[in-house]
């Protein structure tokens, strides 16, 4: 069996058919994610907090790694992360935020947040924002 499937059980907590996996590559490689422990984390992360729309993570990838990223540190508070998202023009309402970070036990501005929690979160803020622009796009024409 290959290595990179066994991470992925193990991460998951149990066997997968063999469908399953065949399908969860097709989707790593599709998004541009490694088949590694770090690579199947954020898939797990972003399909648990973006069901519908993890697999744009490809088209926001460049700027996650150069702008987003950098500034999380090992974690931000509520607020200093709206901050961030407003530096690349990402303003959702409330409502939206609060559906985000439910998967997370909710948002609180003055709460602390890890690297790893708030990461498929951006991402997944910038889909919405690519998704917003192109639908704005479509109307215009």
């Amino acid at each position: 069996m290959e290595e990179s499937r066994i991470i992925y059980e193990t991460l998951v907590g149990a066997r997968v058919s063999d469908t399953h996996w065949w399908r969860v590559k097709k989707v790593m490689n599709s998004c541009e994610l490694p088949l590694s422990k770090y690579g199947f984390e954020l898939f797990l992360s972003l399909k648990k907090t973006s069901p519908r729309h993890f697999t744009q993570y490809h088209l926001v990838k460049g700027l996650i790694n150069k702008q987003i990223e950098p500034l999380l540190g090992e974690g931000l508070s509520g607020e200093e992360f709206l901050k961030i998202l407003e530096k690349v023009n990402v303003k959702p309402h409330q409502s939206t935020i609060s559906r985000w970070f439910k998967p997370i036990g909710g948002y609180k501005a003055t709460g602390f947040y890890s690297k790893s929690a708030l990461l498929p979160i951006a991402i997944t803020a910038l889909i919405y924002k690519a998704k917003n622009q192109s639908s704005q796009l479509a109307k215009v024409s």
